[in-house]
C-alpha cells in the first residue's frame, strides 16, 4: 500500500501516522496493548493512523496469523472509530530472498512492514563471514531482494545492529558505505519501498539514521514513521519529533 503518492519530509507530518504497532497479539507487547485502548491513546495524541503490525515469527503460522487479522477487523468495527486503521503485520525475511509468510497473507493485509534483522530469532539466518560487515551485507541483500520482489511496503528499523551479538551495534552500520545507502533508496524510491523512520532505533544508532535521512532525501526517497509501540505510552508519535529533528536535520 502506498502511504503517500509524493515523498514526504516534514517529521511533523510523517508524525500524523504511526505505522508500527503491537497489539497483545505479539508475545513482547504488554497486556496493555489492546485493541480499544490503543485506539483511544492515539486518538487522544492526536495521531490520525496507525498500523497494527504483530510479529511473524514462525513458519506455517498463516492460519492463526489472518484469525488474528479477522478479530481485529471485529473489534475496530465495534469501536467505530475515525481513527485510520491498516491491519498489516511486521513480517520475517530472514534470508536473502526468503519470508515466512504465504502469498495469501500477504494479499490479506493493508501494509507490509519487513524487518531483515532479528538475528535472535531461531528461525533467523545468519551470513556465513560473521564479521560486523558480513551481517551488514547481509543485510543489504536481503532489503535489495526484498525491494526488487516489490513484497514489501517499509524495512523496519533498518540495517540496525542491536541484534546481532557478536559486537556493538554501531560496529555493523559503521561499515555501510554511503553509496550503498544511496544505492538502496534509489531503489526504494523506484520500487515505493520506505525506510522506516523507528524513533528507538533512531535513538540507538543516531550517525546510521542521520546519514540514511539525508542521502534518501537527496535520492529522493520515501520515509515512514513509526514508535515500534509495544505499549500504550509509546504511541504518540509527536512526543518524538523535535528530539528526531535534533537527531537527523
Amino acid at each position: 500500500m502506498h502511504i503517500y503518492n509524493e515523498p514526504v519530509y516534514d517529521l511533523n507530518e510523517l508524525a500524523r501516522y504511526n505505522l508500527h504497532v503491537h497489539t497483545v497479539f505479539s508475545r513482547c507487547a504488554k497486556p496493555e496493548m489492546l485493541l480499544k485502548d490503543i485506539v483511544a491513546t492515539a486518538e487522544a495524541a492526536g495521531v490520525e493512523m496507525i498500523a497494527l503490525t504483530d510479529h511473524y515469527n514462525f513458519h506455517d503460522y498463516d492460519e492463526c496469523y489472518l484469525a488474528q487479522i479477522r478479530l481485529l477487523k471485529r473489534q475496530a468495527a465495534a469501536l467505530g472509530t475515525k481513527l485510520r486503521i491498516l491491519f498489516s503485520g511486521e513480517l520475517s525475511n530472514y534470508g536473502v530472498g526468503k519470508q515466512l509468510e504465504s502469498a495469501e497473507t500477504v494479499a490479506a493485509l493493508d501494509y507490509r512492514l519487513y524487518t531483515c534483522n532479528h538475528f535472535h530469532l531461531p528461525v533467523w539466518e545468519h551470513p556465513e563471514d560473521k564479521s560486523p560487515r558480513g551481517y551488514a551485507q547481509f543485510q543489504l541483500d536481503c532489503i535489495r531482494a526484498l525491494m526488487e520482489a516489490r513484497r514489501a511496503d517499509c524495512i523496519a528499523h533498518p540495517l540496525i545492529g542491536r541484534f546481532v551479538k557478536i559486537c556493538e551495534p554501531a560496529e555493523v552500520t559503521k561499515t555501510i558505505t554511503d553509496n550503498e545507502l544511496g544505492e538502496l533508496s534509489e531503489l526504494g524510491r523506484e520500487a515505493h519501498v520506505a525506510w522506516e523512520l523507528n524513533a528507538g532505533a533512531v535513538y540507538g544508532d543516531p550517525e546510521l539514521f542521520r546519514r540514511l535521512w539525508n542521502i534518501g532525501r537527496e535520492a529522493g526517497t520515501y520515509f515512514h514513521f513509526g514508535t515500534d509501540a509495544h505499549t500504550l505510552a509509546a504511541l504518540d508519535t509527536f512526543a518524538h519529533v523535535e528530539r528526531l529533528r535534533e537527531i537527523l536535520c
